[in-house]
């Protein structure tokens, strides 16, 4: 009897323990998959707010050294076939039927005045509170208004008040790095869970005994030693 009893007490201690087991991989999978789906979440909602402008800012190659810029003209245009561009834009998606153009003029270094259209940043359009379109139109959208301005090395004919190299390369960073690690970590974790990741090594067969030949009599040679 006392031996039946233990052996019942070690079957019910061994099921305790698998369903602790599989109840704590139940909530690990749950956490790595709100994680990983958080993660995915999160690319998608940064990605076209931030990182994409800031990539664009980056690609646009801006000078470092600020130039002089002068407000030459401002268009006041009604109609979305005259608003395809606009210096300032609260909001990118939608279509814009009243915008506001500034044409300007900027001298770089030594050389002579070009001209140039101003943009609030390389898109022309943010979100509140960091694009505000009626400080920008009152601090650069009246004729003769000067301030220090950033032209674009790749396309000389397009200015911003304002930029910082390590400003767009931290936003970049902030929006990308993080949630592709939180992202990896989670599937990696996902993956050693439910799946074999690891490659299956092949066996090897195993190696045989060399085959030894049979010999006959008339096979044998003899050798007589001098």
């Amino acid at each position: 009897m006392r031996g039946g009893s233990s052996e019942r007490l070690v079957v019910r201690a061994s099921r305790r323990r698998g369903d602790t087991r599989a109840k704590l991989t139940r909530y690990i999978t749950i956490s790595l998959a709100a994680v990983l789906g958080g993660g995915s979440s999160a690319l998608l909602f940064l990605v076209p707010l931030y990182a994409d402008p800031a990539l664009s800012a980056l690609a646009a190659d801006f000078d470092p050294v600020p130039a002089e810029c002068v407000t030459e003209r401002r268009d006041d245009r009604l109609g979305l076939d005259n608003c395809t561009w606009a210096s300032c834009r609260e909001g990118c998606t939608s279509d814009a039927y009243k915008c506001i153009q500034l044409h300007v003029k900027y001298k770089a270094y030594v050389e002579d005045w070009r001209p140039a259209v101003l943009y609030v940043n390389i898109k022309g359009c943010g979100y509140p509170p960091a694009v505000n379109c009626e400080n920008f139109t009152m601090n650069y959208g009246y004729v003769g208004a000067r301030y220090p301005c950033f032209w674009s090395r790749a396309d000389t004919t397009v200015v911003v008040p304002t930029w910082s190299r390590g400003e767009q390369v931290a936003t970049v960073t902030r929006t990308l790095a993080l949630p592709l690690f939180l992202s990896g970590c989670a599937g990696i974790g996902l993956c050693a869970l439910h799946c074999e990741c690891r490659p299956r090594r092949r066996r090897r067969p195993p190696r045989r005994p060399p085959r030894l030949p049979t010999l006959s009599i008339d096979d044998t040679t003899v050798y007589r030693l001098a």
